[in-house]
């Protein structure tokens, strides 16, 4: 049961926030609810803040009311999300009315205002590779929390180091904001620029685009168009959530029943590559998780005519018969091998993933 002592008014509570943004605690979400201590998340789950102030009903009002203007409106209307630069984090702040009313709740995930350069994401140095190819379709995928995003901003980000590109973003929200170094940029946000990532990705085909970045595939008609945008010369690069490279694959194909051969058969000839990723808490719980992923390498359509056949994926990411792929287990393997990660974790990350977890559980014996 957590302490909950009687807040005291901050002086500012916006600059207050700036110094809980810049502490030394290793964490990518910040709760704020009046009169409670500050929460804040991990790889290793939620912790109390150490030193920071207790915001009172009047500070999380004040805050409210900088994000959104119209904020006593939007929150009763419903939970609204709002992003919102500061320093040198970006953030997606989410507030909503809890306990009937009586509770307003500001929920906050940070990420730095620049993407990460990608040798430092934690990805194999070959995952450059996914986005060499002037046209196909690249999917990154891993559960709520798992730094998608992130990763697809490090690989948009090489791009535009290293290409002449016209580079499109359909988002929502707007997450990074990219300045063009060789690349040129038109980044659109669900619900302000257009109406859905369907029309976004649609109207985005007859914008003379070199890439096309879909935040996330959530339906069939995105799941078209991404597919159609990949097969007509586009480099195409998105979000989905799955488990896995062969359940990434399995879910994008399961939009479309009935048609399951002519998707595969697309898929076949524009799929570039799969990352799969899920952030797997550090022995240390107070330091950052660490990056964990599965990858299908498929620029040499070494796994074209497998897409249909989980298992036989699975074998061959296991033995690599990718060069540069690998699977789940091989790298949670190396991750406990070399000291990073504790067993425990290790098992917690593939709970329920029936011969994964017991793949594991057989090599890390030997551990």
């Amino acid at each position: 049961m957590l302490d909950t002592p009687s807040a005291k008014t901050v002086v500012d509570p916006f600059h207050s926030i700036l110094g809980l943004l810049d502490n030394k605690q290793s964490y990518s979400d910040l709760m704020l609810v009046a009169n409670e201590p500050v929460m804040l998340r991990n790889a290793s789950g939620w912790f109390e803040s150490k030193n920071s102030p207790v915001y009172s009903e009047g500070d999380i009002e004040q805050l409210l009311s900088r994000i959104e203007p119209n904020w006593e409106y939007e929150i009763n209307e419903g939970a609204f999300s709002r992003p919102l630069n500061m320093g040198n984090w970006r953030l997606r702040v989410s507030a909503c009315l809890a306990n009937r009313g009586m509770s307003k709740k500001l929920s906050v995930r940070r990420t730095p205002v620049d993407p990460r350069p990608l040798e430092t994401t934690g990805l194999p140095p070959a995952i450059n590779l996914m986005v060499e190819d002037q046209k196909g379709l690249v999917l990154i995928s891993g559960p709520t929390g798992a730094g998608k995003t992130s990763t697809m901003a490090s690989l948009v980000d090489y791009i535009n180091a290293s290409k002449n590109a016209h580079i499109i973003t359909i988002e929502d929200p707007i997450e990074f904001v990219f300045e063009g170094k060789r690349s040129i940029f038109t980044q659109r946000e669900v619900g302000s620029d257009t109406p859905s990532f369907f029309e976004g990705v649609r109207s985005a085909m007859r914008q003379r685009p070199d890439v096309i970045v879909i935040g996330e595939i959530r339906d069939k008609a995105t799941a078209e168009n991404a597919i159609l945008a990949g097969e007509s010369g586009h480099l195409v690069i998105a979000t989905m959530h799955a488990n896995s490279v062969a359940g990434t694959i399995q879910k994008l194909v399961s939009y479309f029943p009935g048609e399951e051969a002519s998707k595969y058969a697309s898929l076949a000839v524009s799929l570039l590559g799969v990352v799969n990723q899920s952030i797997i808490p550090q022995l240390d719980p107070e330091l950052d998780g660490v990056l964990a992923s599965e990858l299908l390498f498929n620029h040499e359509h070494l796994f074209s005519k497998h897409l249909a056949d989980p298992s036989k994926l699975n074998q061959m990411l296991e033995f690599r018969d990718g060069v540069h792929s690998q699977s789940m287990l091989s790298c949670i393997y190396e991750l406990v091998r070399s000291g990073k990660i504790g067993k425990s974790d290790a098992m917690k990350s593939v709970t329920g993933q029936g011969l994964t977890a017991k793949m594991l559980r057989d090599k890390l014996i030997y551990v």
